[in-house]
């Protein structure tokens, strides 16, 4: 069972991960950065985050607090469409008004060419579209990348739509402390020994035991200058005895593999799927 008080989401409200929350019942829980979201968890609560974007890639603070907490797994992913409007502070009359304009890193690139257009310069990256929607609602002559819901929900007026630059999707992750054995596919994390060839021959598992990759990344190791952690995400799940054949031969050859578990994709839907 869900706490009914656990869902953590990286907030505050009114962000991306807020609307994809809202496909769960019980009580949510906004919390500043994707780290506090981490070390929020419980026994009876979920996490959900962002890891991926199609225009921008990995979220790193994500990857980095999966391989860091071990004990923390993914349960489940959804995919949601991202439409960027450009939201301003009611002192805001035309764009020339525009001294400063806050966002997540991520929506920040995600629109930077349809915004060069406007000249604009000043961008400040904050933690979240909805904290830019929050911090341009209290001060005069600014504005935010962030959603419709963000817009209305801090009384923004909305005097750009749709300036993604190319089509844009975010994929967000249910986290939680239960492993998951069963689902679509499956992710690890792993670091190889310091010699040629090492990471080659993991990935050689993979496909001698014909298992198809659909991710594969490096993230510095914070702890070991120059050398690197692998996040890996394969089709099929733990109970498969292919896989489970896999992890094992993989196992011998990494200094360190971390199972994340497997995860199942939803619909981006209102649904009680927790209930």
């Amino acid at each position: 069972m869900i706490d009914p008080n656990g869902i953590y989401y990286l907030g505050p409200k009114g962000s991306f991960t807020n609307e994809v929350a809202e496909i769960f019942e019980g009580d949510k829980i906004p919390k500043r950065t994707i780290t506090e979201v981490f070390n929020s968890i419980t026994d009876n609560s979920i996490g959900i985050v962002p890891i991926e974007n199609s225009i921008e890639g990995p979220v790193h603070e994500t990857l980095d607090n999966l391989f860091k907490n071990e004990e923390i797994y993914v349960n489940y992913e959804i995919e949601k469409e991202i439409k960027l409007v450009l939201a301003v502070n009611p002192s805001v009359n035309s764009l020339n008004d525009i001294e400063v304009i806050y966002s997540h890193s991520h929506a920040i690139n995600e629109a930077k060419e349809t915004l060069s257009k406007y000249n604009f310069t000043n961008f400040v990256p904050v933690e979240s579209t909805s904290t830019a929607a929050l911090y341009a609602s209290k001060q005069k002559y600014s504005a935010a990348i962030c959603s419709e819901y963000a817009a209305n929900l801090y009384n923004l007026k909305i005097i750009l739509r749709d300036i993604n630059d190319s089509i844009n999707i975010t994929r967000f992750i249910v986290i939680s402390k239960k492993l998951i054995e069963d689902g679509d596919k499956t992710m690890v994390m792993f670091t190889v020994p310091h010699k040629p060839g090492a990471l080659y021959k993991v990935l050689e598992k993979f496909y001698n035991n014909n298992i198809n990759l659909t991710m594969i990344y490096s993230r510095p190791l914070k702890s070991i200058p120059w050398q690197y952690y692998f996040y890996l995400e394969f089709e099929g799940n733990i109970k498969d005895n292919k896989v489970k054949a896999t992890l094992e031969e993989i196992r011998n050859i990494t200094s360190m593999l971390k199972i994340k578990g497997s995860f199942t994709k939803l619909q981006y839907q209102v649904s009680n799927y927790l209930s």
